[in-house]
């Protein structure tokens, strides 16, 4: 009886970061780490309501996959502040794929947007540039 118990207490435990690399199958927020860090937070409700529809894996748009080390740690080297301009302005990648500017919201602010890139770094293996980037780029309120 025991063993029920145990395996059901697992399942309930928050995902960390770690565990959220490579995620399959098409990736929502609630499948995803919290963060605890205001601006990641912020991030993550951004994510959640403009930019999952893409990053969350779906194949047909080219966007990188949220938790996929291998599509965004090329995208991380390139440093936050390319990939913060190609999330504002828009970008057409090398395979002619666009990232519409604002995610295709022309609502959201520089900041909104500036989070929604952190978040989305933070939990693909890039937390050593989204935490720092967050803490010094980013208004959260």
């Amino acid at each position: 009886m025991l063993r029920p118990l145990f395996l059901a207490g697992l399942l309930s435990l928050p995902v960390s970061v770690a565990q959220a690399q490579e995620l399959e199958g098409f990736i929502t927020r609630d499948r995803l780490p919290d963060p605890n860090l205001p601006a990641l937070v912020m991030g993550g409700e951004v994510w959640a309501d403009t930019c999952e529809n893409c990053h969350g894996g779906n194949k047909l748009t080219g966007a990188p996959k949220i938790t996929s080390d291998k599509a965004w740690a090329r995208r991380i080297e390139k440093g936050m502040d390319v990939l913060v301009a190609h999330a504002i302005d828009g970008f057409i990648g090398p395979t002619y794929k666009e990232m519409p500017a604002r995610g295709g919201n022309s609502d959201l602010s520089d900041d909104a947007v500036k989070a929604a890139v952190a978040f989305m770094v933070w939990a693909s293996g890039g937390a050593d540039s989204a935490i720092p980037y967050a803490e010094q780029n980013i208004a959260t309120e």
